[in-house]
């Protein structure tokens, strides 16, 4: 038998015949992405317990048989499950998904990386908990381990989601089992609470990267606060833009912004609110710009939102108050929106889908209720980079952002993410129709494009996909070299997500280097 063929047989005995899939429908569904792919998946695994997944990877050492893991497989824009080498097998962590610990007063929960938002969200509700983890834009039944170890952004005083876990388990691509922080010490008491440990922090290793599969982490949760207050403002000329920006950094870095806020252009906005109007257009793209000042007299060039926390009344008017004054000068008044019942906001942890339609704004079928970007055939493709929280920083990047889109036929669709005070996601979204002719090929050139021209600028990546797999970023210092050395000592055979992150290994350095996203 072929080292495959071995491998599964002795992976049916570790998990069971039913959790080892390779029925082509199943894996057909496994290839395919928000753009096109070529990857070929021979097989899915399905374990259940990080026992399991140990048995999986010292099975594929022993082979020598890649293996590339995911949680909930939703990494819509970045490259849903697809492997970035031909011939991986999928490991699905899925199964894996029990809530193990729970603190109200300390305020955080312990879950394995099958545990979606969705459920997070409804298990707190239902212990009657005033916490709440971090929503995020992308589907509430993504992981909230995957997206933590790609360093996901969401909403809420906790947006940058992996400053706020802590204590990892992780599975080494040997089998080995570590835990990060305190928790590798016997009944450590203060491990779901103290990040640090003793001696070399070693979470960052296991975030974006391709040394371990982590299959337990503990999150630090936010507390509802007894004033809450959404808020937005429309923006009609950019100019306004930039100064307010500005402003609103201040009140950012001193406190009075304690939670994210976002600076949406109209053409994310509408993308949202409605598919693409081949109607009106009579099937032409892009879309032209009549039809965006139509809808600029409702919603503006930008809006700016976000929400308030305070713990009174009082203090939130203090909060109001300063906030209108940044603000002062827009021709369109600042609103406020009425308190939600029970404080369910996505900014207090609800999650929502709604941002989903943006994947089908150049769909010519209708979004379905259930949407599965992946399934439907769906053209997005994410780019996100990081900025300096100035005013002139973002008008210099977003220009840039503007610009390359349209010369490739497509909307620029846009939104600065601000997560900190100090700095912002640039983050633009390419959506098209896989379906039709062509789409594919020229999305990929505008992505690659758009790229290129950021980070000669100077702004780099927050993160990466499968998409940025011919991109090369130029380090200026020795780390490709040191991440080489890391891979060999943690994953000998090089077959835990191969091609991804450690360029190179195994074989010689290539001249530049260049990551993959998970």
């Amino acid at each position: 038998m072929s080292a495959l063929e071995t491998a599964l047989a002795a992976w049916r005995a570790a998990l069971g015949e039913e959790h080892v899939v390779t029925e082509p429908e199943a894996l057909k569904a496994a290839e395919t992405a928000t753009f096109a792919t070529t990857q070929r998946i021979p097989a899915i695994l399905r374990p259940a317990s990080t026992a399991e997944v140990q048995a999986c990877l010292r099975i594929a050492q022993e082979h020598r048989v890649p293996v590339y893991p995911v949680s909930a497989g939703r990494n819509w824009g970045y490259g849903s499950r697809v492997p970035p080498k031909d011939g991986s097998v999928l490991m699905e962590l899925g199964r894996m998904n029990r809530i193990l610990a729970h603190d109200e007063k300390l305020a955080y929960l312990t879950v394995e990386p099958g545990v979606t938002f969705r459920q997070a969200h409804a298990w707190l509700r239902a212990q009657g908990s005033q916490l709440f983890i971090t929503s995020i834009g992308g589907s509430p039944d993504a992981s909230m381990v995957g997206n933590a170890l790609e360093r996901g952004d969401g909403r809420g005083p906790h947006a940058d989601i992996f400053q706020h876990v802590c204590a990892l388990e992780v599975v080494l691509p040997t089998g080995e089992r570590v835990e990060t922080g305190l928790a590798r010490f016997p009944g450590a008491r203060a491990a779901p609470v103290f990040r640090w440990g003793v001696g070399p922090s070693l979470d960052g290793l296991f975030s974006q990267s391709s040394l371990g599969v982590v299959t337990r982490m503990t999150f630090w949760l936010a507390r509802k606060q007894p004033y809450f207050r959404e808020f937005f403002c429309a923006v009609d000329e950019e100019a306004q833009l930039w100064e307010r920006l500005d402003r609103l950094q201040e009140l950012a870095l001193d406190g009075t912004l304690r939670s994210s806020f976002f600076f949406w252009n109209d053409l994310k906005a509408l993308s949202v609110m409605q598919q693409y109007p081949y109607a009106a257009t009579l099937g032409r793209t892009p879309l032209p710009g009549w039809l965006l000042d139509q809808f600029r007299e409702g919603f503006g060039r930008w809006a700016i939102s976000g929400a308030l926390h305070a713990p009174d009344e009082e203090l939130g008017a203090v909060l109001e108050r300063r906030l209108a004054a940044a603000l002062e000068g827009v021709p369109r008044p600042l609103q406020f929106a009425p308190p939600p019942p029970d404080g369910e906001s996505p900014f207090q942890g609800v999650p929502t889908d709604i941002n989903l339609a943006m994947a089908y704004w150049r769909k010519r079928t209708p979004k379905p209720e259930d949407a599965h970007p992946d399934r439907d055939r769906c053209g997005f493709i994410w780019c996100s980079v990081a900025v300096p929280f100035t005013g002139e920083e973002a008008q210099r990047a977003v220009g840039l952002a503007d610009r390359i889109p349209r010369m490739f036929g497509f909307e620029p669709n846009l939104a600065l993410l601000a997560l900190s005070p100090r700095c912002l996601y640039l983050v633009v979204a390419l959506a098209f129709d896989r379906d039709k002719r062509g789409e594919d090929e020229r999305a990929l050139a505008c992505y690659r494009a758009l790229a290129r021209e950021l980070s000669t600028a100077g702004y780099y990546p927050t993160r990466l996909g499968l998409q940025s797999a011919e991109d090369a970023l130029p380090t200026g210092d020795d780390s490709p070299a040191l991440l080489r050395r890391l891979k060999q000592a943690v994953d000998p055979s090089g077959i835990l997500a191969p091609e991804r992150y450690v360029p190179g290994f195994p074989g010689e350095a290539p001249e530049q280097s260049s990551e993959m996203q998970k």
